[in-house]
C-alpha cells in the first residue's frame, strides 16, 4: 500500500495540473475524474457527481491517479489521531475542490478536538463570548450588541472576528451596515463617514441614496453636532405610543433620532429642489412643452430621492408630477383623436379609388397608434399611484381597450384591401 501511494504521489507530481481519468469528447469538452462503463455507457464520477456518455461522443480516454486518489493516499500517510495532520489534509482537499471530503475530514477534526480554530473557521464559524457559533448567528449578535451600546466590544472583537470569515455580498453589507451605525454612535465620526460612503458604493437603490445622504450630513458636520431648527419627531405620540423626542438645538448625530431628523431636513431640501423644477415646467408647458417634460423629468429624479432617503417624504409631489405630465399627455392624445374622427366622417363624404380608400386607412391607423402609445404611457406614469390615480387608470384602460378593437378593425380592412 506505502509503495502504491508512493507510486501516485510521483504521479501526481510529474502530471502537473492534470489528475485522475481525462476524457476528451469530440466537440472539445473535457471532464476529469473516474471512468467507468456501465450498460454501454462511459460514465465519469467526480467530487460533485456523474456524469454520462455515449461511446460514440467520445474522443479518447486517457487514464490517471484522481485527486480523490491523491486525498486518500495522503490520509493513510498520517496519524488520524492527530488533528494538525488532519486539518493539513483538510486545507488541501478544499484548495482542489473536494469540499466535500474536506468537511468529512472537519468533521473527524472536532471530534477530536472541538475547539479547533482552523476547522471552525474553515466552516465559517465565529468565536464570539467564548464559543464557536455560526454566522449568522454571529451577525445577530453583533446586532444585539449595537443596540445594547457594546460599541468598543463590537469594533475591536466581534465585527473583526466576522469579517475573517464573510464571504457572501449580501452578508458583507449586512455587515458593513453594522459597522456603519456602530462607528457613528461610538462618535467616531470620520471613520464612520467613510464607511457610509463605501456602503452608498456598494449598495442598490434605494439604500445607496440614504447612505450616500448620510456620508454627505457627516461630511458637513465633521464634529459631529447638528442643530435641529425644531422638536424631532414634529408629533410626540404614535398611536397612543410614546416616541423618542429631540429637542430643537444642538444635538449629536451619535444619537439615532437625531440623525433621522437630519436626514428629514435633507429630503426636505431635496424636494425645495425638486419644487422648483417643478414650477419652471409649469411656466413652460404652454410655449415649450418639450422643455417643461424635461423640467418635470428632473424634478421626479430629485422627489425619487427624497423618497429614497425618507421613504414617501415626497410621495405627494411625485403624484402631482405624474398628474401635470398626464394632463400634458392627454392634450396631445387629444389632437390625434380629433384627426383620426375627422379621417373617418370623411369616409363617406366622396368617392374613392382602392388605393385613396386604403391611404386614408392607413393614416387613420397612425392616429390610432399614437393614441395607443399616448394610452400606455399614462398608465406607465399613474401606475406607482394606484390609490391617488385611480380615475385615471380607469379611464386609460377603459379608452386602450377601445383603441385596440378600432386598430384590429383597420387592419382587417387593410388586409383586405391588400388580398392577404
Amino acid at each position: 500500500m506505502r509503495r502504491i501511494a508512493a507510486v501516485l504521489l510521483v504521479v501526481a507530481a510529474l502530471s502537473g495540473l492534470s489528475f485522475g481519468d481525462t476524457v476528451v469528447l469530440k466537440d472539445g469538452r473535457v471532464f476529469e475524474g473516474t471512468v467507468i462503463e456501465s450498460d454501454g455507457k462511459i460514465l465519469v464520477e467526480m467530487d460533485y457527481g456523474t456524469i454520462g456518455f455515449s461511446p460514440s461522443e467520445i474522443e479518447s480516454i486517457e487514464r490517471g491517479p484522481t485527486l480523490v486518489d491523491l486525498l486518500e493516499t495522503r490520509l493513510e500517510c498520517i496519524n488520524r489521531t492527530d488533528p494538525a495532520s488532519l486539518f493539513e489534509v483538510a486545507v488541501w482537499a478544499k484548495d482542489n475542490n473536494l469540499d466535500h471530503r474536506a468537511g468529512k475530514i472537519i468533521e473527524e477534526i472536532l471530534d477530536l478536538d472541538p475547539d479547533h480554530s482552523g476547522a471552525h473557521k474553515m466552516l465559517g464559524h465565529v468565536h464570539a463570548d467564548g464559543k464557536w457559533t455560526t454566522l449568522p448567528d454571529a451577525i445577530q449578535l453583533a446586532q444585539g450588541k449595537l443596540e445594547a451600546g457594546k460599541y468598543e466590544t463590537l469594533l475591536t472583537e466581534l465585527l473583526p472576528a466576522i469579517k475573517e470569515v464573510l464571504k457572501d455580498p449580501k452578508r458583507k453589507l449586512q455587515v458593513m451596515r453594522i459597522e456603519a451605525h456602530c462607528l457613528l454612535r461610538a462618535k467616531k465620526f470620520k471613520q464612520a463617514r467613510e464607511c457610509f460612503e463605501r456602503l452608498s458604493q456598494k449598495s442598490i437603490l434605494p439604500d445607496s441614496v440614504r447612505y450616500a445622504a448620510v456620508a454627505k450630513i457627516l461630511k458637513d458636520h465633521p464634529k459631529g453636532m447638528y442643530v435641529l431648527a425644531e422638536v424631532y419627531p414634529p408629533t410626540a405620540m404614535l398611536l397612543g405610543a410614546p416616541v423618542p423626542i429631540v429637542k430643537s438645538g444642538p444635538a449629536s448625530l451619535s444619537k439615532h433620532e437625531v440623525l433621522s431628523a437630519a436626514l428629514r431636513d435633507y429630503a426636505k431640501s431635496t424636494i425645495k429642489e425638486g419644487r422648483t423644477l417643478m414650477a419652471e415646467g409649469k411656466k413652460n408647458e404652454l410655449v415649450e412643452p418639450e422643455a417643461a417634460k424635461t423640467k418635470y423629468a428632473l424634478a421626479s429624479k430629485r422627489f425619487d430621492q427624497a423618497d429614497a432617503i425618507v421613504p414617501n417624504i415626497a410621495r405627494s409631489w411625485r403624484v402631482e408630477i405624474a398628474r401635470r405630465r398626464i394632463a400634458m399627455i392627454t392634450k396631445g392624445m387629444n389632437v390625434q383623436a380629433a384627426k383620426y374622427d375627422a379621417l373617418k366622417a370623411s369616409l363617406g363624404e366622396r368617392d374613392m379609388s382602392p388605393a385613396a380608400y386604403a391611404n386614408l386607412m392607413t393614416n387613420m391607423l397612425r392616429a390610432l397608434n399614437r393614441v395607443h402609445s399616448d394610452l400606455k404611457e399614462i398608465l406607465k406614469l399613474s401606475g406607482p399611484f394606484e390609490r391617488e390615480l385611480v380615475l385615471e387608470i380607469t379611464d386609460a384602460t377603459l379608452r386602450l381597450q377601445r383603441i385596440k378593437s378600432l386598430q384590429e378593425i383597420i387592419r382587417d380592412k387593410l388586409r383586405e384591401l391588400n388580398g392577404k
